[in-house]
């Protein structure tokens, strides 16, 4: 009689949180220090949808990284001490700082910070009030500051208040992107995780709202503010719920 192979033998192991927590961010870091020495692309909007395009989608792949500590304190604490040194050491040589060699740190920092403000802030009402109030004003300021939109041509290369999208070749800068945006991405994530919305399709709508603020910038051409679409993203796929969450918020204060 032939056996079949044991299940331990046969079964494909998915990656743990431990594993992508240290995979991404090392995966990023390796796109963004080597992106200067990959093939040039054509100047504007193909350096923008492409180059920009990978380098927003990195940046919120490592914020997400850090996901599974939502549920410490202790974690995000410590990586907000440890990455808030490396980031005032990355860039304390201004114009000669290491530009997107930074964003990998940065991006850990903002997440971290953003699972932190999510505990403090971990009321129902806060979950769905603070995506539309940091909406309309990062929709409001996009002509005045630098959250949430493309690099403008005056927008100094090494900005730690930003992430740096590198353009390929050596090209200089494909874009820039707010620290605010990586933040908010991780508060409302963990705030999705709290409350029960829908998983998958949330972390997809944040991403793909993110990550299409280089596109929308493009056919529009004008800055397109990402932090609006990350909050359509989160709320959207999870409008019934919302109700049902506020409907129980109501009862218990009743």
């Amino acid at each position: 009689m032939v056996r079949r192979p044991s299940a331990v033998l046969t079964s494909r192991r998915r990656p743990g949180p431990v594993t992508l927590a240290l995979a991404v961010p090392l995966a990023a870091l390796v796109y963004f220090l080597a992106a200067p020495a990959l093939p040039a692309l054509p100047a504007g909007d193909v350096t923008i949808l492409v180059a920009g395009g990978i380098g927003v989608a990195l940046v919120a792949a490592t914020a997400l990284a850090l996901l599974p500590a939502s549920e410490t304190l202790i974690g995000p604490l410590l990586i907000v001490l440890g990455s808030g040194l490396l980031v005032a050491a990355l860039n304390s040589e201004g114009q000669a700082g290491v530009g997107a060699g930074a964003n990998v740190v940065e991006a850990l920092l903002a997440s971290a910070v953003g699972l932190i403000l999510a505990r403090l802030f971990a009321v129902p009402m806060s979950a769905i009030a603070v995506p539309l109030f940091a909406a309309a004003i990062d929709a409001a300021s996009v002509w005045n500051g630098p959250t949430a939109r493309l690099l403008d041509g005056g927008t100094d290369r090494v900005d730690p208040l930003s992430f740096d999208l590198p353009a390929w070749g050596d090209g200089g800068s494909a874009g820039h992107l707010g620290l605010s945006d990586a933040l908010f991405l991780s508060m409302f994530a963990s705030w999705s995780e709290r409350y029960g919305f829908r998983r998958r399709p949330t972390l997809l709508g944040m991403v793909l709202g993110l990550a299409s603020s280089p596109a929308l910038s493009v056919a529009f051409d004008q800055a397109i503010p990402a932090l609006p679409l990350i909050a359509a993203g989160y709320l959207l796929p999870n409008l019934d719920r919302i109700g049902r969450l506020l409907g129980h918020e109501e009862a218990a204060a009743g």
